[in-house]
């Protein structure tokens, strides 16, 4: 059973909306953690598919829970961060899940005082169907692509108060600003090749695979790059590589066709 302590060492946050399928193998996955100090907030943004009804029984084994409309991913992963109480945070959604009981003491002994960020591999797809994604060192390329998922990264507290929160403007790419931000901010990023820290279903809007979908994420990691050039050259550099990269994608999405 989950410990519930004054000051835990983990806060893990889920974001549901209409997410009542999946929500307790979500919430399972957190309360069956053993040997480290742990809290579960759950953001719901206003579920009218019983998702609700689930976390009131389960209200009793949750740090912080709320129902009510927000404005967006970023938001409610904002209003969690706000009533975290842990030393680290880690983002596991309700369509998501933590990979086995161990696996926060796992990701504890990895941790140290020389990283803000720590990026594990996560399992991406419908099980039985997973594919293993490791994170990708953080350097050079993380100007271009994220790079790891938010799903497997343990994020510092504080880290937060020194560079902010999620930007709420960004419905898909909330993630890799923040990363960025903190990347420019020469935050201590270290990425693990083990454990695998939780399995993340292909059912959120950023797994979709659509063009639609596509070109809105695109227009965010563009719209990223430019937010935070800091030179003329910077800028010219995005604009060739955006040039290139959108035909380059909507060759891929005809292929698919």
């Amino acid at each position: 059973m989950m410990q519930r302590q004054a000051h835990p060492m983990f806060s893990i946050i889920s974001v549901v909306l209409n997410g009542a399928e999946h929500l307790e193998t979500c919430l399972e996955s957190v309360a069956c953690q053993r040997d480290v100090l742990v809290e579960h907030i759950v953001i719901d943004g206003g579920s009218t598919d019983g998702s609700v009804d689930i976390l009131r029984q389960w209200s009793n084994r949750l740090a912080f829970w709320c129902s009510e409309p927000d404005d967006g991913i970023s938001a409610a992963m904002n209003k969690g961060v706000i009533h975290a109480k842990g030393d680290w945070i880690i983002f596991v959604h309700a369509d998501d899940y933590l990979t086995g009981p161990n696996i926060l003491a796992q990701v504890r002994g990895a941790l140290d005082e020389r990283c803000d960020i720590a990026a594990f591999p996560v399992l991406f797809g419908s099980p039985p169907q997973l594919q293993l994604l490791q994170p990708r060192k953080a350097g050079i390329l993380l100007n271009l692509k994220m790079g790891m998922c938010h799903q497997g990264m343990a994020t510092r507290r504080a880290l937060f108060d020194r560079i902010g929160l999620f930007d709420g403007s960004y419905r898909i790419g909330m993630d890799y600003d923040f990363l960025l931000r903190a990347y420019r901010c020469e935050t201590r990023i270290k990425t693990c090749s083990a454990p695998v820290l939780s399995t993340m279903r292909d059912t959120g809007i950023s797994s979709q695979r659509g063009w639609p979908v596509l070109q809105r994420r695109l227009s965010e990691e563009r719209r990223i790059h430019f937010q935070h050039t800091s030179n003329a050259l910077q800028r010219l550099g995005y604009s060739v590589y955006w040039h290139v990269y959108l035909m380059y994608r909507r060759w891929l999405s005809s292929l698919r066709k």
